[in-house]
């Protein structure tokens, strides 16, 4: 380490040395068809180490931590680098309340992954995640396999405009309330594996805005009503 350059000159070079990690790990995703596609992704662990030696090597240390935000009245995650005088926070996202441990600790991970990546710049190969979306796109649609049934022969395409508005309406609420729209994405790919609310199904769609609505009521104090 050159002690004689500054912290940032030090963040610098050691970004510098950071290589993008690769996307080994492999999930798989049902679709409304009943097929299944999957994705690649990079692991925690893997851009861990794609970041912490040459920020070591640079005598910087990092963190992750969750804090309480008193102007969005929420907890955020915080990607923090420091050494003995400095203390830079580069990247800070809100955490989202959960009820069911296994989503919590899904979310978290995910989240921490993506801070990381963006604190520092990095990307991943995307050509999987891309083959993945082209599939799911050109899937044929059929009323008849959804889990709701007999209840989606009335008006279906009708009914599911009305509940995609009504999320994109509760999202909107979301993000002028401080959440961003990567936090409220990645909320859809830890929770149901899907990445935008159109590719989620009826019965899934409405579990969605349901979430969105409660979280809506706890961050305006006013209820927002359910998806139907």
């Amino acid at each position: 380490m050159d002690e004689t350059k500054t912290f940032d000159e030090r963040l610098i070079a050691a970004m510098g040395e950071m290589v993008n990690p690769t996307k080994s790990a492999t999930a798989e995703v049902p679709t409304r068809s009943g097929g299944r596609y999957t994705y690649k992704h990079e692991t925690l662990d893997q851009v861990l180490a794609a970041v912490r030696p040459p920020l070591i090597k640079n005598g910087i240390g990092l963190t992750q931590k969750q804090v309480w935000d008193e102007t969005t009245q929420q907890y955020v995650l915080q990607t923090i680098v420091f050494d003995a005088e400095n203390h830079r926070i580069l990247d800070q996202r809100p955490i989202l309340p959960f009820t069911d441990a296994q989503a919590c600790g899904s979310w978290e991970t995910y989240m921490r992954r993506y801070a990381l990546r963006t604190a520092f710049a990095l990307t991943g190969e995307d050509d999987d995640g891309k083959a993945a979306k082209d599939y799911v796109a050109q899937e044929p649609r059929n009323p008849t396999n959804h889990p709701l049934g007999k209840t989606t022969k009335q008006k279906p395409v009708e009914r599911r405009k009305k509940m995609l508005a009504r999320v994109t309406q509760l999202r909107m609420t979301l993000m002028e309330r401080g959440l961003s729209e990567d936090g409220l994405n990645a909320y859809l790919i830890a929770t149901y594996e899907v990445d935008s609310a159109d590719k989620l199904t009826d019965e899934q769609l409405v579990d969605y805005g349901k979430q969105l609505a409660k979280t809506v009521d706890e961050y305006q104090g006013k209820e927002a009503g359910d998806v139907d």
